[in-house]
């Protein structure tokens, strides 16, 4: 039996990255064949030493050069994870992904979309499911990851809040939300690809425990053994200064949107949970409380 090939986009991200890692043993034990793909031809050495092979896609020249490259790139790989961008050209990737996945004859698509209520008129999240329903009228055994609010982007809080020493700031009053480890999402998606036929056509919320930005400053301050608050901002402030940073108007408005939605109540899924990693991977999901102590240095 010929051993599958599994292309990872977003290979250099928080959960492409932590994927490679988890498929790592799989690809040096030969049961797959593990190749990342990259959009800049520096970022290929770091896989490559070690031992994996990698291919040069951007997605976004499908536009003006068509889908040959991409599919020429794609030749041979059975299984794909597709995570893409923040921003509006998320729609034009995923289907550009989508299209040239099915023309180079691969069998399975694992994407990484967000978790919302099914008549959800949040637009970025509305995206993630024309999406979802464009891959799975593709004709390829497809599964949905459904992450709520990642872990990862409490430092990035800090950062873009420029808030002094013990201070968390955030956007959403004291509304609880839902959390998730960026590596906890890699290793459901490590099972999925694994095993592709035991979840085609599924689709799997992943949060893990709700908590409020009061109840994380408390955390953080009982792991670390320093004094911390949140502290609350206008939803406004953070779209101000995300964008002067570069990020995409269109698709931070709508983050705005979802911040003054939790705050105010309206966006009820917003502190959903779920068991799903427990029951795919066998193992206890990671905690706040867990995340903070191993990332203790940054909020010391």
């Amino acid at each position: 039996m010929a051993i599958p090939a599994i292309l990872v986009f977003g290979a250099t991200g928080k959960i492409g990255g932590a994927l490679i890692d988890e498929l790592l043993p799989d690809h040096a034990a030969g049961r797959v064949k593990l190749i990342a793909a990259v959009r800049r031809p520096e970022a290929a050495p770091a896989f490559e030493a070690r031992g994996l092979e990698t291919r040069l896609i951007d997605l976004d020249l499908a536009e003006t050069r068509g889908l040959e490259a991409i599919v020429g790139a794609m030749r041979g790989v059975d299984r794909v994870f597709l995570v893409t961008g923040y921003d509006v050209k998320m729609i034009a990737q995923s289907k550009a992904a989508t299209d040239a996945a099915r023309a180079a004859g691969a069998s399975q698509i694992v994407h990484i979309g967000a978790h919302a209520s099914p008549d959800t008129t949040i637009v970025h999240f509305a995206w993630h499911q024309v999406v979802e329903a464009y891959i799975d009228r593709s004709g390829l055994d497809a599964t949905h990851l459904r992450p709520t609010s990642f872990m990862q982007n409490l430092p990035l809080l800090l950062q873009i809040g420029a808030a002094g020493p013990g201070v968390l700031p955030h956007y959403i009053g004291d509304a609880r939300t839902s959390w998730v480890d960026a590596g906890d999402v890699a290793r459901v998606a490590a099972v999925v690809l694994r095993e592709p036929q035991a979840h085609a056509g599924r689709a799997y919320g992943l949060g893990t425990e709700a908590a409020s930005m009061p109840e994380i400053a408390a955390k953080i301050e009982a792991v670390t053994g320093l004094p911390w608050r949140a502290e609350a901002r206008e939803p406004a402030a953070f779209f101000r200064t995300i964008t002067e940073l570069g990020a995409d108007p269109v698709y931070m408005a709508c983050v705005r949107n979802v911040f003054e939605r939790t705050r105010d109540g309206s966006l009820r899924e917003a502190a959903d949970t779920f068991d799903t990693v427990q029951r795919l991977t066998g193992r206890a999901p990671t905690t706040l409380h867990d995340y903070i102590e191993k990332n203790r240095a940054v909020f010391c």
